[in-house]
């Protein structure tokens, strides 16, 4: 894989001739960039009114079928959430981004990329001929900018969603803020099932966590990704990691529902996509990918949809950066969402190997910036 070029450390020269010690060799290739250095970078990111305008100034010139509509439940706040369908193939793929309200780089890279495939290239058109794709570039439409306070006084963007209740099981919540998005995804017949709450109820307390289970439910769709942000990590060589990736691993619960054999074929589905998106990233110097090393949690997005039977992604793109590094982390967002949706298209994903799969490095350590 390419790897950016290592930022040397400087010397300074007195005007004696003598110097002063080197500074401190960089921890990572490249040596940034880190939080503090750039700080404009909610600037670049459209604001929820924005986000829908932008959309519907799409919608205007897109080619090719195209429908812009807020999704069936609305958040605590009553902000509807877009959500986005391009063309009217007859398979059907789902891309959802934002979960967090703090990883909000990924809902312009879903922005570009519905920009992209309602144009007027012959990629565009034939994906739009062969797949109709559901986008929803920002699930999280409090968490990232409403004008909320959390019970501390804290302020959006924040990585739950706004509420500051809690009536029932507080799992994977803030208290006095609100639940993660990400955990309370149903995996049962039933799109307002508890994830963590035994038998079959109606108490999920996660509004946009069902709204997208209720998506999930209008068309099955064969695959379903899900766009993140994580830490800064360094692989084995200190090289700062861009992205991660991961597929399904609920085989315990989905042994529990006596699925075991389908759930396995789900998650061979879901590494031929996450082979695909490997081999496509390969070629790009920016691009440096690693599996995530998630948990087997059966209420999270990427394991809730694969026990439904849908091929499942996990992209974790690089977070808690400023604004120069936000292009090229929607860059290889897009890229990769774009190479899925054109192998998905034309069935070339089915046979694909596996091999960069079963060759991905695993995501190293966690570093800090030199200004934490």
């Amino acid at each position: 894989m390419k790897r950016l070029s290592i930022v040397a450390a400087a010397i300074t020269v007195l005007p004696l001739g003598l110097t002063v010690g080197a500074v401190a060799d960089p921890q990572t290739t490249p040596n940034g960039p880190w939080s503090g250095e750039n700080p404009s970078n909610l600037a670049a990111i459209q604001s929820y009114e924005e986000l829908w305008a932008a959309l519907e100034r799409i919608e205007q010139r897109a080619q090719g079928a195209f429908d812009l509509a807020p999704a069936p439940l609305t958040s605590n706040t009553g902000r509807e959430i877009p959500v986005v369908t391009i063309g009217d193939g007859p398979t059907h793929v789902t891309y959802v981004a934002n979960q967090h309200g703090n990883e909000y780089v990924v809902s312009k890279a879903m922005t570009n990329l519905v920009r992209q495939i309602t144009g007027s290239s012959p990629e565009a058109s034939a994906i739009r001929d062969a797949l109709t794709v559901t986008v929803v570039p920002r699930v999280n439409v409090d968490g990232f900018d409403a004008e909320v306070t959390d019970a501390d006084g804290a302020t959006t963007p924040w990585r739950q969603n706004y509420d500051p209740t809690c009536p029932v099981a507080c799992e994977f919540y803030e208290g006095g803020r609100g639940y993660d998005i990400n955990r309370y995804h149903s995996y049962t017949a039933n799109a307002y099932d508890h994830p963590y709450l035994p038998g079959d109820d109606n108490q999920n307390p996660v509004p946009e966590a069902i709204a997208m289970r209720l998506l999930w439910e209008q068309t099955k769709p064969e695959l379903v990704m899900d766009f993140h942000h994580q830490g800064s990590y360094v692989d084995e060589a200190g090289g700062l990691i861009t992205g991660s990736t991961m597929w399904p691993n609920a085989e315990a619960e989905a042994e529990r529902m006596g699925i075991g054999d389908e759930f396995a074929e789900t998650v061979t589905r879901s590494k031929r996509a996450v082979s695909v998106m490997l081999t496509e990233l390969e070629q790009y110097g920016f691009a440096n990918i690693t599996r995530y090393p998630s948990t087997s949690t059966p209420g999270i997005a990427r394991n809730a949809y694969g026990l439904l039977g849908s091929a499942s992604v996990l992209f974790e793109m690089r977070g808690d950066i400023d604004a120069k590094s936000n292009g090229y982390i929607a860059k290889t967002a897009q890229v990769a969402g774009m190479a899925v949706l054109e192998a998905v298209a034309d069935g070339s994903w089915q046979t694909v190997s596996l091999e960069p799969v079963d060759n991905i490095r695993e995501r190293g350590d966690s570093v800090s910036g030199p200004h934490e």
